[in-house]
This record gives C-alpha cells, sequence and structure tokens, in this order.
C-alpha cells in the first residue's frame, strides 16, 4: 500500500476514534433524567471499533487494546499536525476583526445630540 494513503487513512481513523471518544464523554458528563444517551453512545462506540479494525488491518497488527491505543495517539497527532493551520486562521480573523472600522450609530449620534437633563 502506498505510504501516503496509509497515513491519510490512519490519520483519519485515528482522528474518527478520538472524536467518537468525546462524544462519549460529552454524552456521559450531560446525563440527566430526560437525556437518552443510549444511541448516540452506540454510534460512537461502533465508530471506535471500526476506526480501530481500519487502523489495524492497515498497519497490519492485531486489532487488540493496543491497536486502540496506537489508533486514539494517532488521532491526537493527526490533529497537532493541523494545529499550525488553526492558528495562523484564528489570527488572521482576529486581525480582520480588530482592524475593520466600525459602522456610524445612527442611535450613538441621536444620543450625543440631545441636551442632558437639567
Amino acid at each position: 500500500m502506498n505510504p501516503n494513503l496509509e497515513s491519510v487513512i490512519s490519520a483519519f481513523a485515528g482522528s474518527a476514534a478520538l472524536t467518537s471518544l468525546f462524544i462519549i464523554l460529552a454524552l456521559i458528563g450531560t446525563l440527566n433524567p430526560y437525556h437518552r444517551p443510549a444511541i448516540p453512545m452506540l454510534g460512537a462506540s461502533t465508530i471506535i471499533l471500526a476506526s480501530t479494525y481500519l487502523f489495524a488491518k492497515t498497519v497490519g497488527i492485531p486489532a487488540d487494546s493496543v491497536a486502540l491505543r496506537m489508533t486514539m495517539s494517532e488521532g491526537v497527532l493527526a490533529l497537532l499536525d493541523i494545529l499550525p493551520i488553526v492558528f495562523l486562521m484564528s489570527t488572521f480573523m482576529f486581525l480582520k476583526a480588530s482592524l475593520r472600522k466600525r459602522p456610524e450609530d445612527p442611535l450613538l449620534a441621536l444620543l450625543e445630540s440631545e441636551p442632558g437633563p437639567k
């Protein structure tokens, strides 16, 4: 298999598994009597297991707890790889928001033109 394709598959599988783990943790953290988390929890668990299986078959290792750990760590590394792009985009958006000129507000002009109470 192409090493670049293998890297993309492992990064995708790891990110999907890590995101599903975060969803499971969020579902556990927001439990209340009116909340029915069974179906989302089952879906997230299925994604974690499928991602682990895909990663294990891509790398050529047995699909066990070691593969699950490697899948999660590959997801963390994939997210760390795109972090500079996220920082660059957020810096650009903050600069764009900071340097733009605010539009004239007619209500503020009306407030400044009225005399105050005497």
